[in-house]
């Protein structure tokens, strides 16, 4: 007859009494965690609040006491760091002292001989850590609701923190089993989390590797994921996968790579339903992959490395492979990005950790040159691999999907799926672009002049692909770019003015316009949103009348604001083929458009690109006439704020025949202002640019040198000799 101890309920009670410093480490560490910042927040608020009602208005005490109730709401919730430090600290630990016996070869001999199969030992150990952990943790949690409850926090009680708890528990559960593993597969301590930080770390290490590598080979790539994402976006790193989710949502900055964001729906929280059930499938399948490897031990591993002789070769592959890439990366960064110590960095990496690995396998530093074959073949297949990706065998760069494939598409990079093109003739467009730029892959000439472009596909099979590109300054590229910016397409997907939703409650919209002559100076500001929305809504009318080239003649700037808040919506220009608008501008705000004036032109500058010469030469220009004859029609690009595909929306570009015009001025208010002139391709003052470009070349050929400041070249007289 088996004794009670002998029964599962009476193992755990009697190994939860034998760890009972893991109940207290839990429930310190909760109460430190989650009930004191809980308590704390709401004291801090309350004392806030009472200040307040003393020295704010009704309406603006009540709109800050939601403020204060999303603060507590906020650490009761997923935005609480220190309850998630918690779960990731006592997973770890619970994991690893639960099996830390293996490791003890007198204590694997006495638990191995009770009377008690393998299966139900392990049952034991690894509901005695799961319970000395959660248990404290939802006893814990639920105090901190009644806490905030009791103190007049009931609004951040809410079915939310059911997402909460349960996303907590999961990623416990997850992390728990992947330190159980670790600490299985080990026969030392030590080696258990050396390990368990390879397998917890591993993942992000790997990716930001795989990133650095395509970025140094592959010319056409376009960088995967910002920092941020970079960290948080890896499925296989749940460690730190667990920082951007928030209860059942994943934060806004933790989605994977930045293009799949959609910014123009306000970057809002994705679902993490989905994660968190492959994470709960995930911590199942490897809480029994923990259990048949528990059965399977030998107990004479107990102070060995690994106590699996099969999985060291692995292991140490890709340790060497990863550690050797790493090395090699960080070498060619500190020697000035030099491909040669790249190389010198990965022999040595390599090396070092083969060594490092054969060491700790052994336990014995005399083991530091064991198997030198094998360290062989791994440097060998290693630089194969490197060799190539450089040599772009696979054709990476010269990647160009078939039109029938695409399913959207934009000449842009970092766009939400709103924001791709989907109309056949946007996608013939951008894929033409991608085509020119794969075309000038091997373009060898320094002096041809080009442009970076990054295009962005989505497949019809759901994938996302992004290149970027170096176009030459062509008539064609030229006449690409404005078919795609000036489309009512992309205007009603990418411009701001179409993304202006509805006025927030207790809030009211602004409008600030800019003009021509006014430079940085807004000249009036409209603050009726009702007059704002019709302005608004009769140029989206009226903009998606004509694709063609149009002169920016204002600019309007939106916001949102009340009494304590305010922020930006965007700006938008109105052009001279918009005269509803204009009307309205001037009915609603008297403003009407206002070009730089001649009359207070200081100077003009022509900033000339001379071929032969590889050099920007400038140009003063005195001559009234001329003067006149540049600033008719001329768009103050910095007023308009008009740059890259925001001006080729207008036909609006500061470069022919490589050439910049810049004018010094002074406005009606005596201050003086540095603008870039730019022009439609219709209005470019050819004749005077080409004018004075013979006078730039005497300049240079007679020593007049200029001195470049961004891309505006100013003259200075050198003498000869």
């Amino acid at each position: 007859m088996m004794s009670r101890n002998s029964c599962s309920k009476g193992l755990v009670r009697d190994c939860m009494k034998r760890n009972l410093w893991a109940i207290v480490l839990s429930t310190v560490g909760f109460f430190m965690a989650q009930l004191l910042p809980v308590i704390m927040t709401a004291q801090h608020s309350l004392s806030a609040h009472k200040q307040d009602l003393v020295n704010l208005s009704a309406a603006d005490a009540a709109a800050s006491w939601q403020g204060y109730v999303e603060s507590v709401g906020e650490m009761l919730g997923g935005q609480n760091v220190f309850v998630k430090l918690a779960v990731i600290i006592l997973a770890v630990t619970c994991g690893v002292s639960m099996f830390a016996y293996l490791h003890n070869r007198r204590k694997v001999d006495f638990y191995h001989s009770l009377p008690i199969s393998r299966s139900r030992l392990f049952a034991v150990n690894y509901a005695t850590g799961a319970l000395c952990a959660l248990v404290p943790y939802l006893v814990l949690h639920a105090l901190s609701i009644v806490g905030a409850c009791a103190m007049g926090f009931g609004e951040a009680v809410n079915a939310s923190l059911i997402g909460v708890i349960v996303s907590n528990v999961i990623f416990f559960f997850l992390l728990y089993a992947m330190a159980a593993v670790t600490t299985i597969l080990c026969g030392n301590t030590v080696i258990t989390l050396l390990l368990g930080l390879w397998v917890y770390f591993g993942p992000t290490l790997v990716t930001a590797l795989w990133q650095g590598l395509k970025s140094m080979f592959f010319q056409t790539y376009v960088t995967d994921a910002s920092v941020t994402s970079l960290l948080f976006c890896s499925k296989f790193a749940p460690l730190i996968q667990y920082f951007g989710v928030n209860g059942t949502k994943m934060h806004s900055w933790a989605v994977e790579p930045v293009y799949a964001m959609d910014y123009s729906a306000g970057l809002q929280e994705s679902s993490a339903i989905g994660l968190l059930i492959g994470y709960a499938v995930a911590a199942i399948v490897i809480t029994a992959l923990a259990l048949f490897l528990f059965r399977i031990r030998k107990s004479e591993r107990a102070g060995t490395a690994l106590a699996f002789n099969p999985i060291k070769l692995p292991v140490k592959i890709i340790i060497c492979v990863v550690m050797g890439t790493a090395f090699a990366e960080i070498f060619k960064m500190l020697v000035y990005e030099s491909e040669l110590w790249f190389w010198v960095g990965l022999v040595l990496g390599t090396v070092i950790f083969h060594c490092v690995v054969e060491i700790i396998y052994a336990f014995d530093f005399r083991a530091i040159f064991r198997k030198p074959l094998q360290l062989v073949i791994i440097l060998a297949v290693l630089c194969a691999g490197l060799l190539t990706m450089q040599a772009d065998v696979f054709g990476y760069d010269e990647w160009l999907p078939d039109e029938g494939s695409i399913a959207a598409a934009a000449p842009m990079g970092y766009v939400g799926e709103s924001a791709l093109l989907s109309e056949p003739e946007n996608i013939a467009a951008a894929r033409q672009l991608a085509a020119l730029g794969v075309e000038s892959l091997n373009n060898t000439d320094e002096n041809a002049q080009k442009a970076c472009i990054t295009v962005t596909f989505k497949l019809k099979n759901g994938k996302v692909k992004s290149r970027s590109y170096e176009l030459p300054a062509t008539d064609e590229v030229f006449t690409l770019k404005k078919q795609i910016y000036q489309s009512a397409e992309y205007k009603q997907k990418a411009w701001s003015l179409f993304a202006l939703g509805e006025v927030n409650e207790g809030y009211h919209r602004n409008i600030v316009f800019y003009t021509n002559g006014d430079g940085y100076n807004g000249v009036g500001t409209l603050s009726d949103s009702q007059k704002a929305q019709e302005i608004i809504d009769t140029l989206k009318a009226e903009t998606l009348t004509h694709t063609g080239d149009a002169m920016p003649v204002l600019r309007m700037e939106f916001s949102q604001q009340n009494n304590d808040d305010y922020y930006s919506e965007g700006a938008v220009c109105v052009t001279d083929k918009d005269v509803k608008t204009l009307a309205l501008i001037e009915k609603y705000a008297n403003i009407v458009p206002k070009a730089i004036s001649a009359k207070n032109v200081k100077l003009i500058t022509l900033s000339i690109y001379l071929p032969d010469k590889d050099f920007w030469q400038g140009v003063q220009v005195t001559d009234r006439a001329d003067i006149d004859a540049l600033l008719k029609n001329a768009v103050n690009i910095d007023a308009m704020n008009l740059y890259g595909s925001d001006a080729m929306a207008y036909g609006i570009m500061q470069q022919f025949a490589r050439s910049n015009v810049s004018v010094t001025y002074t406005d009606e208010k005596g201050d003086e202002w540095d603008a870039s002139a730019g022009y439609t391709e219709e209005d470019y003052p050819k004749d005077i640019i080409e004018k004075y470009r013979a006078q730039a070349e005497k300049d240079a050929e007679n020593g007049v040198e200029s001195v470049q400041d961004g891309d505006v070249a100013y003259t200075t007289e050198v003498p000869l000799g």
